[in-house]
């Protein structure tokens, strides 16, 4: 059975995380993918041990799987003259250089486009090709900050929070620039034409808090001139993240529940903002066994859970928005009572109970158990793949199905230059032509 992409060449010309991912989704789909690095790797290369790893870090072996591995001096001419004979074939370009490399090396839209009209070329950078920020660098955690996620949160000592150990901001804009790939394709198939397509850690950031960022001017304008009115004098005024966080809190409930007049509460520590979290039909519960997260978000899921668990709530058939003073304190109540009804079984009794009743629930699963998952593998989620020096390892599979185009696990990720020999005669090399430039430093 083909898959979806077969037939279409991608050459990856990208590092880290946000373009390698993009390429990794589109070979998994089918594409060729011919991931080109310089002599001395890819970045991602470099994140783990040298002599534990022999430059197939984890990051490589994730990222990078499913690609031909060509190693290519692109500060060389002869290095130049190969990607232009290459980009004569090719579909796609994925490039996340920081701004002006890829001009500097040769390889940008206005010069390979003239080689292939009908290219498809990503340029996948912090902050966009275009506006006042276009020349700034940035990574993962610089995309948390600019782009107001990292607001939202707050740390153990009350800053903001960093991404922590997962790169969401990257991952998500490889989605992205995976589905604008295959967009751009469609758009060719009916026109004929390729085009630019420009990704950024930015906008996705922008993009992801699209359900929850928003400003109406009949409703927010007044509020909106308030908080930027906090935010220019609280540095001067010592007011840390948390008390800004709490300023603003306190203006949402005032201006969403104006009738209110309960203070801004908040747990015994300095995660912030909290109010919302205090609501005991949307959290994270410990049980005896471990934790599970709770979703009763409408009242028959709430009067659900309060039946399951024998706890007494009338406030069960109010909307989140209604709830007033009283019933807020009470709720504040019936979340400590849940939370010591939990304690009393395991995660599986308490899942067993709740979404028999019809209650979107579920366990806080951890990276080592999700390996024997049974869902994860149902949905064929687990890969097993093979690197020619560290031998197989387990990942993480593609997230979309396809009913009559399946996506397959596919050769795992190659070590550095693995295929370079292969891809330059698959281009017309000869043999003697290959020699010379690996005598002369430009393919290894």
């Amino acid at each position: 059975m083909s898959s979806i992409l077969d037939g279409i060449l991608v050459l990856d010309f990208s590092e880290y995380i946000a373009g390698p991912y993009a390429g990794a989704l589109l070979a998994d789909m089918g594409a060729e993918v011919i991931k080109i690095e310089p002599p001395d790797g890819g970045e991602e290369r470099r994140f783990g041990g040298a002599a534990r790893y022999r430059g197939n870090t984890r990051m490589s072996l994730s990222l990078n799987r499913g690609k031909k591995g060509l190693c290519l001096n692109l500060k060389k001419e002869e290095g130049r003259q190969v990607v232009y004979k290459l980009v004569e074939k090719a579909d796609i370009i994925i490039q996340n250089f920081v701004p002006g490399a890829a001009e500097r090396l040769g390889i940008d839209y206005d010069t390979l486009s003239k080689i292939k009209k009908d290219l498809v070329f990503i340029s996948s950078t912090a902050f966009g090709d275009i506006g006042p920020y276009r020349l700034r660098k940035g990574f993962d955690i610089i995309a948390h900050a600019a782009s107001g996620i990292m607001s939202n949160y707050a740390d153990e000592e009350g800053r903001p929070r960093g991404p922590g150990g997962l790169a969401y901001m990257d991952m998500g804009t490889a989605m992205l620039s995976a589905l604008a790939a295959v967009s751009a394709l469609f758009h060719r198939f009916k026109t004929g034409e390729g085009q630019k397509i420009e990704t950024s850690l930015f906008n996705t950031g922008m993009a992801m808090q699209s359900s929850s960022k928003m400003l109406i001017e009949e409703l927010d304008t007044e509020r909106n001139e308030e908080e930027m009115r906090i935010l220019k004098s609280a540095h001067q005024e010592g007011k840390t993240h948390t008390q800004i966080i709490d300023a603003f809190s306190e203006l949402r409930i005032r201006t969403e529940q104006p009738d209110t007049t309960r203070p801004i509460e908040v747990p015994d520590c300095n995660h912030r903002p909290s109010d919302r979290l205090t609501y005991p039909y949307y959290r994270v519960y410990q049980t005896s066994s471990g934790y599970i997260g709770i979703a009763a978000l409408n009242a028959k899921h709430r009067n659900t859970v309060s039946e399951v668990l024998g706890i007494e709530d009338k406030g069960t058939n109010v909307q989140m928005g209604d709830i007033s003073d009283d019933l807020y304190y009470q709720q504040k109540e019936v979340m400590r009572k849940i939370e010591d009804k939990l304690k009393t079984n395991s995660n599986e009794h308490w899942i067993e109970k709740l979404e028999g009743a019809g209650v979107p629930c579920g366990p806080v699963n951890y990276a080592s158990t999700l390996w024997e998952d049974p869902q994860a593998q149902a949905v064929d989620m687990i890969w097993q793949l093979q690197n020619s020096e560290i031998g197989n390892y387990k990942m993480p599979g593609h997230p979309i199905r396809f009913s009559k185009t399946p996506v397959n696990p596919g050769d795992g990720a190659p070590t550095l230059g693995e295929h370079s020999v292969d891809v330059l005669k698959q281009f017309g090399y000869s043999e003697t032509e290959i020699e010379m430039l690996k005598k002369d430093e430009v393919v290894k």
